[in-house]
């Protein structure tokens, strides 16, 4: 652990960390939950096999995770490589297998857009989907309910785009 009277002597704003995990320990001086899945000692040969004792552990977890972000924790490291966008080359998301489950069409409306586009939504059987229920999900236009055969009462697999937006992958034959 970092010494606290030894931090706030420094400008804690215009100080550079080496270390992602110093910079955690600085938070977690400060009062900050840091997460305890954190492992700092990960040789990217063992990423795929961390995330698969995650995708174990998520159900048990107090809140939703949807993979793992896997982060150079040389600073120094980081900054040389620059950024891209938004994000930072040293890291990368790790992404988990949506979670899909079956439900039953039980009928098809409209919804009237922002911009007056009519929009085809298979109303749903209600049915547990990470964490929330789900009981509608678009089905973005007239020719995805000609081409998938969507009708009342088909079977459907849904899963979340993105773990946020419900859709509809497959009909069941």
């Amino acid at each position: 652990m970092l010494d606290f009277d030894n931090i706030i002597e420094q400008k804690v704003t215009k100080t550079s960390f080496a270390t992602h995990k110093q910079e955690l320990e600085i938070l977690q001086s400060l009062g900050f939950t840091v997460n305890p899945l954190n492992d700092y000692d990960v040789d990217i040969k063992d990423i795929w096999s961390l995330r698969e004792e995650l995708v174990t552990k998520r159900d048990s977890l107090n809140y939703p995770i949807d993979g793992l972000v896997v982060k150079l924790d040389n600073n120094v490291l980081k900054e040389e490589l620059g950024v891209v966008g938004k994000t930072p080359r040293g890291w990368c998301a790790v992404k988990f297998d949506p979670t899909e489950v079956v439900t039953r069409v039980v009928d098809i409306t409209w919804q009237v857009g922002r911009t007056g586009k009519l929009t085809p939504v298979a109303e749903l059987e209600p049915v547990e989907l990470m964490g929330t229920t789900v009981r509608r999900a678009t089905l973005h236009n007239y020719r995805e309910v000609i081409d998938s055969k969507i009708q009342v009462g088909s079977m459907v697999i849904i899963r979340k785009a993105g773990d946020i937006i419900p859709e509809i992958i497959k009909v069941i034959e």
